[in-house]
């Protein structure tokens, strides 16, 4: 089963890239949600977490405040780093679970990994095509504002913690720009960008 993998910097639409994918027959593996689950109390990296950056960013049921944890480490690179060490290997090693379990029902024309840190995490040496989803500073910056309900100067911050397009632009087969809202017209670019990657398709979507 050939895997797409899509990345991108925050706020630029990668999410709503996979699910239109996901709709022309694709399975998804969504890197975000996945993270989030295995940093819930019990889960793989709750602990590991909590040892590298203490008890201070835990609510009163030991959860993770991810907030807490983003004022960490998106202030600090070497920090950020420290969690990429423990986040990373438990995202791909279970994508590949999943993927593979997907590709055992026979159900599904192409798998997509729609994750962020795709190149970082070296999770594109497993993709056969590489798209990178990009919009512009001030797009990604209310995207982002509005997503997660956070201050312009948090989402600044976010953004500015990440290498920009240029590095990303050197792995990726495929750029896709997301700068409007139109959902018809996205819908189109992707259909190219499937066709272009996957040749064979001869599917009229």
């Amino acid at each position: 089963m050939k895997i797409i993998g899509i990345t991108g910097i925050s706020g630029s639409g990668k999410t709503l890239v996979t699910k239109i994918l996901a709709k022309l027959g694709g399975f998804a593996v969504e890197t975000d949600p996945m993270t989030h689950a295995l940093m819930k109390k019990g889960q793989p990296a709750h602990s590991e977490i909590t040892a590298a950056f203490g008890t201070d960013i835990l609510d009163e049921n030991g959860e993770i405040l991810r907030k807490a944890l983003g004022d960490i480490v998106f202030s600090d690179s070497k920090k950020l780093k420290q969690l990429e060490s423990i986040i990373h290997p438990k995202v791909a090693a279970k994508t590949a679970e999943l993927i593979s379990q997907a590709q055992k029902t026979g159900n599904y024309k192409f798998a997509i990994i729609d994750a962020p840190l795709l190149i970082e995490a070296g999770m594109h040496k497993n993709c056969h095509t590489c798209w990178l989803i990009t919009a512009n500073h001030e797009t990604r910056l209310a995207r982002i504002i509005a997503r997660d309900n956070i201050t312009q100067e948090s989402a600044q911050k976010r953004l500015d913690s990440r290498p920009g397009d240029i590095t990303l632009r050197s792995h990726a087969d495929i750029i896709i720009e997301n700068n409007c809202n139109d959902i018809k017209a996205l819908t189109i670019k992707v259909k190219n960008a499937l066709h272009s990657s996957f040749d064979y398709f001869n599917t009229t979507y």
